[in-house]
């Protein structure tokens, strides 16, 4: 009876040896945990429309992610876990459509500073601070007279809704929301605009509808997936309109703006969206805990494995352990 009780006893210690790593599948550490922050999340578009919550283009911007220190934001390397530049902004910061740094200092207002215009190119040749910079908004409408996508997008100068140019896009799936007509003051005449409270649908970059106009929110695609939003919930549909990822998640990536949705100068309008899909696949969260996905909806990192997950570039994976923050990566690229 006793060796049964030393057998037993073994096994149910080789399972929990085998337990303390669950769900955190094929990750090790790129980087140690070391960073001490609140919350790291991707360095965001701000401009209104579907810029809004998006990821810059140019690769090396996205290399940089926003972090909170208690009531401070800096900005954090996404490949050495390094503070670019230590807390010192008042909200978190973003950028231009045109890849300037929109940073603002304790009163609120947006920063001009040579100095720190000197540290940030010293990472990014062109990265420097916007201190008043007018915004651009964009989104993509549905003309149903011509059967085809309109490219809207405004500025402080005007408003303009050509059809979608399909080569001028970069690939990436799109938001789309049906459209109106209505007459623009500023550029004395007729544009498409979308209609105020109308749902959403996506489609290719050519301008094809993959699905119909049923979802409450759209953000724009990367690495191949887009976001949509149904009852207050996000997912993902892949290049052929199939939804890989169900509507049930939370939004992970906080963002405020001084325009609305419609890109019209108002009171802080705040959301929170989805994580873009990157190299590494897609951080989810429901409730308070966070999870890694790959692009077809397969657990890579299960919910609970780490205090917080964030987004980063090149394959990585920011996450939160004992307080700290450090990247992960896969074990087969060590």
């Amino acid at each position: 009876m006793k060796a049964m009780c030393r057998v037993i006893a073994a096994g149910l210690l080789l399972a929990a040896l085998a337990g303390c790593g669950a769900g955190r599948g094929g990750y090790e550490w790129a980087v140690e945990p070391r960073l001490k922050a609140d919350k790291i999340e991707p360095l965001a578009v701000s401009g209104g429309g579907i810029l809004e919550g998006s990821l810059p283009e140019d690769e090396a911007l996205r290399t940089f992610c926003a972090a909170q220190q208690g009531e401070l934001w800096g900005l954090v390397d996404g490949q050495t876990g390094e503070w670019v530049v230590e807390p010192c902004f008042s909200q978190a910061p973003a950028l231009c459509p045109a890849g300037h740094l929109l940073a603002t200092g304790p009163d609120g207002t947006l920063i001009d500073d040579p100095e720190l215009d000197r540290q940030l190119t010293a990472y990014a040749p062109a990265l420097r601070l916007e201190p008043g910079h007018g915004g651009l908004g964009v989104e993509y409408v549905w003309d149903g007279e011509a059967g085809q996508v309109r490219r809207h997008s405004w500025n402080e100068s005007g408003a303009q809704s050509p059809l979608l140019d399909p080569s001028a896009g970069n690939g990436e799936l799109l938001p789309i929301r049906q459209g109106s007509w209505k007459y623009n003051q500023l550029e004395g005449a007729q544009v498409m605009e979308a209609q105020p409270k109308s749902l959403y649908a996506v489609a290719s970059a050519d301008g094809t509808l993959l699905t119909d106009f049923v979802y409450e929110q759209a953000r724009p695609g990367s690495g191949g997936l887009i976001a949509v939003e149904k009852k207050g919930k996000w997912g993902y549909l892949n290049e052929q309109g199939q939804l890989v990822i169900p509507c049930k998640y939370d939004g992970v990536w906080g963002q405020s703006t001084d325009r609305d949705v419609q890109g019209n100068d108002s009171a802080v309008w705040q959301r929170v969206w989805p994580a873009p899909c990157l190299e590494s696949g897609v951080v989810v969260r429901r409730g308070g805990e966070y999870a890694l996905l790959s692009s077809d909806g397969q657990k890579q990192i299960d919910f609970g494995a780490y205090q917080a997950l964030a987004p980063a570039p090149g394959g990585l994976v920011w996450a939160e352990e004992g307080g700290l923050w450090g990247l992960l990566r896969p074990v087969s690229d060590s």
